[in-house]
């Protein structure tokens, strides 16, 4: 594999993992904190109490900090890929990577966050907005796909 390749794919890896933290912190700020429609661990502690709420608000501070750290690091790889590169990395290609970790990080957060663990809901006390959560999760992620395979062809034209 040329190094040309191999940094190519670094990019994209980190594209990836960039868009994991970047839709986990604007789950935090958007859901969490602004329209506070739930919360990390809003089925585990009541958020309608005091005490459940600084419960809830205090794992979801230490969740945006573990999701910062994810989101650095996808920014440290595209970085370390493009970094003295030749060669321009292909932005639709970038840009598709980002939106598939979004995508990923979405629907594993409601996959695994709303079913499997039962940790919260999208919207306290009702599950009715999970399902449509989850498609438009999947939709991200086909979307990202999409570009991140017309970038990368565009680019070896």
């Amino acid at each position: 594999m040329s190094s040309s390749t191999a940094n190519s794919r670094t990019a994209l890896v980190g594209g990836g993992v960039f868009g994991i933290g970047l839709a986990a912190i604007l789950d935090v700020l958007v859901f969490h904190l602004i329209f506070q429609t739930h919360h990390l661990l809003s089925n585990w502690f009541d958020p309608h109490t005091h005490a459940g709420l600084q419960q809830n608000i205090y794992y979801d501070g230490l969740f945006a900090l573990a999701m910062l750290g994810v989101l650095l690091v996808g920014g440290g790889l595209i970085w370390r890929a493009v970094n003295g590169r030749p060669q321009p990395i292909s932005t639709l290609a970038l840009c598709g990577s980002i939106l598939v970790g979004m995508g990923l990080f979405n629907t594993l957060d409601g996959v695994v966050s709303h079913y499997l663990l039962d940790i919260h809901d999208v919207v306290h006390g009702t599950t009715l907005w999970n399902p449509p959560w989850i498609l438009v999760s999947v939709v991200l992620f086909l979307l990202g796909a999409a570009l991140l395979h017309r970038g990368r062809r565009q680019h070896r034209d």
